[in-house]
């Protein structure tokens, strides 16, 4: 089975498994090409038809897993456009982008996002992050991805994509050990990591500060509890 017809049996299936299927005749036309029944070219010229009979709306799809193949559930998904290129790094450049659409994978890894076609020369961006809502402890922060080519070319997009496990993420397994797992010590390493500081009081009454600049998370610890807890402004390095 050529290249071409696997991607567009993966396609297929991907739709009916997370329903809503995008139309009736994008789907009859990806059946006829994957049997053989009717040219590539064909299917292109159909699904740009229907994708411009249906108000200029592009369907994206795809799955999330993790380095070791397993599906990621509740992981946020967001297309934005801007007038300017915009950073790699999701947490900047907020202020200059328009957000199309916002959702989260299915608890098989899945996700389908439909994003009307903007007006006017525009970048559109995919992404897996959104602050305070990605698991950034385990996984590494995913770049933002480019697809305004995709966009401009297709109007269905298969797009998977494999999260990496954060290099401290090893750390943070080994150190969530000295602690009871519902303990609040272990309930903040778990949600922020490791402390990027951490600042014991001098005068033996077991106090502690942690601080995670770059989360923006400031925790007073006494004899083992949250005492203290303040949010600011993050610092990113």
């Amino acid at each position: 089975m050529s290249m071409w017809k696997r991607e567009k049996i993966q396609a297929l299936l991907r739709a009916v498994i997370l329903g809503r299927p995008p139309g009736i005749l994008p789907l009859l036309l990806l059946v006829l090409g994957c049997a053989g029944w009717v040219s590539a070219a064909t299917v292109q010229s159909g699904l740009r038809m229907a994708a411009v009979a249906g108000g200029g709306r592009v369907v994206i799809a795809g799955l999330v897993t993790d380095p070791l193949g397993m599906p990621v559930p509740q992981l946020p998904v967001l297309v934005s456009v801007s007038g300017r290129p915009l950073q790699a790094d999701p947490r900047l450049g907020l202020k200059g982008r328009k957000l199309l659409v916002s959702g989260v994978t299915a608890s098989d890894g899945t996700f389908r996002v439909v994003i009307p076609v903007q007006p006017g020369k525009l970048k559109y961006y995919l992404s897996f992050f959104d602050q305070g809502r990605f698991d950034d402890v385990r996984f590494a922060r995913p770049s933002r991805i480019d697809i305004t080519r995709r966009v401009e070319a297709e109007k269905f997009i298969l797009y998977d994509h494999q999260l990496a496990f954060h290099g401290a993420w090893p750390n943070v397994q080994e150190t969530l050990k000295a602690y009871p797992k519902k303990s609040p010590r272990a309930r903040v390493i778990r949600r922020y990591g490791i402390a990027e500081e951490i600042r014991k009081d001098q005068d033996g009454k077991k106090a502690e500060i942690w601080w995670y600049y770059s989360k923006g998370k400031r925790f007073d610890f006494r004899d083992g509890k949250i005492v203290s807890e303040k949010s600011f402004s993050p610092v990113f390095k």
